[in-house]
């Protein structure tokens, strides 16, 4: 079954390390979100931490990325409208990273894979794209959630992999159009499939040179309810 997300990527204060970042993010500001939790706004909420490597050649994306798992649109706004985000999570934000977040929400698929809580100790690749110009959004959607396995490592095969497609109208511009997260053992197995990846792959279904990614370790805050 699908299930509907916000996607996000958060970029640190430039006078934030990556490990200042990352231990105010789990928890001053994971404090202040388990208020929104508590509210009832989303369903599950996971965190990723950039790690010290990053595979060779990927524009890095962010330096985090948090995962929000919703029923629908409409708890954005009521969201964002709330006594618990005005006077916490939001205003709490510009203490650690840089406004605006990146954020589309997003259909995600699990593609293969194992639960996610048989994948402790793994590490996670998050690689984001745009879609080809040519493609209508709904033919982009169609086609990318239909794929069978890691978009740059044919013949890999990861622990995990879930895709997901922004929802959004067809004249509206996002940030990204298709997300792919793949987990792997450890860095070393990324490090010797991501050596082989197939740089052309996606071709006539994603924009050439739009590649961005992220690796990271994801810390489950709250387990979506889809997997509980």
């Amino acid at each position: 079954m699908d299930a509907l997300k916000v996607v996000s990527f958060l970029h640190r204060r430039a006078d934030f390390s990556q490990a200042r970042f990352s231990e105010y993010w789990r928890t001053t500001h994971k404090d202040h979100a388990l208020k929104l939790v508590e509210a009832g706004f989303f369903r599950g909420y996971i965190q990723n931490h950039a790690l010290d490597w990053q595979p060779e050649g990927l524009a890095r994306m962010a330096d985090g990325a948090p995962e929000l798992w919703i029923d629908d649109v409409a708890a954005l706004s009521r969201l964002v409208d709330s006594r618990e985000y005005r006077e916490g999570a939001g205003p709490d934000e510009a203490c650690f990273m840089t406004p605006p977040a990146i954020a589309c929400v997003a259909r995600e698929r699990l593609i293969d894979g194992r639960r996610r809580d048989a994948l402790d100790g793994a590490v996670k690749l998050m690689l984001v794209w745009q879609r080809d110009p040519a493609l209508s959004r709904d033919s982009f959607t169609r086609l990318w959630l239909a794929g069978d396995g890691a978009s740059l490592l044919p013949g890999a095969r990861p622990l995990r992999l879930t895709r997901q497609a922004v929802e959004a109208p067809d004249d509206v511009s996002t940030a990204f159009d298709g997300v792919e997260c793949s987990w792997w053992p450890d860095v070393r197995s990324l490090q010797a499939a991501w050596a082989q990846r197939a740089a052309e792959a996606g071709r006539g279904l994603v924009a050439p040179g739009s590649l961005r990614g992220l690796l990271v370790r994801e810390e489950v805050v709250l387990a979506p309810a889809t997997e509980q």
